[in-house]
């Protein structure tokens, strides 16, 4: 009976003991090409360059090209999932949104390319801030960042806030040519979702949102938590 199988991802051991991904197709030569003894034809495609591609296309679609960060999508994406395990388990998530102050007026005042940059370092530092692995650090839109922390109450997520406030406030920007004394500052709004407090993962988003608004008309530089 002819024998035909593939294409079949498999992992070769090679002699220097490294694995190769390839493409294994091996098929059975009809019986009116060979003699009484069977012939089979294996074709192996190396899959070493497609598989860094893909890798690099994944990376890309769901990164923010300017700082690095995960992009709203890949948020989005990771928020649904982050929910859905906290509500499995009964465990709260908490997300914080952050706003930085006055912006345009940065923007305005520098240009746009130390914009760009004060926004790279901001975002380098709300990542440092990040207690776990679990944790995401996202671009939410603009000069918009937002902090996803599963398994966290309200408490430590404001710890959190404390900290990305203290550390973004310290920021100096000399290398870029600004003036030796200024300073940026953040505006924060944290939701934190436990027994059921919130249905859906957008209400979080709106509920975090909403706390935002009230510290940024409270005076800015300043952390607001939902009720």
């Amino acid at each position: 009976m002819p024998l035909n199988h593939g294409p079949k991802e498999v992992l070769l051991n090679r002699s220097d003991s490294t694995w190769l991904e390839v493409d294994l197709s091996v098929s059975c030569l009809p019986a009116s090409l060979t003699t009484t003894t069977p012939l089979f034809v294996g074709v192996l495609h190396n899959l070493t360059k497609h598989k860094a591609e893909y890798s690099e296309l994944r990376k890309l679609a769901s990164t923010d090209h300017l700082t690095g960060l995960a992009n709203r999508y890949n948020l989005e994406k990771t928020l649904n999932k982050s929910w859905n395990e906290s509500i499995q388990s009964a465990q709260p998530i908490s997300l914080i949104l952050i706003d930085v102050d006055y912006f345009k007026l940065f923007n305005d005042q520098f240009g746009h390319v130390n914009g760009d940059k004060c926004l790279q370092k901001i975002a380098k530092t709300i990542e440092g801030c990040l207690p776990s692995e679990n944790s995401l650090a996202a671009r939410y839109g603009g000069e918009e960042f937002a902090v996803i922390l599963p398994h966290c109450h309200m408490a430590n997520a404001n710890v959190v806030a404390k900290s990305i406030q203290k550390q973004i406030n310290a920021l100096d920007f000399n290398e870029i040519g600004l003036p030796a004394n200024f300073r940026v500052s953040v505006s924060q709004g944290i939701a934190c979702e436990h027994r059921g407090q919130y249905r859906t993962p957008e209400a979080l988003i709106c509920a975090a949102d909403t706390a935002l608004y009230r510290a940024k008309s409270d005076g800015r530089d300043r952390i607001n938590l939902s009720p």
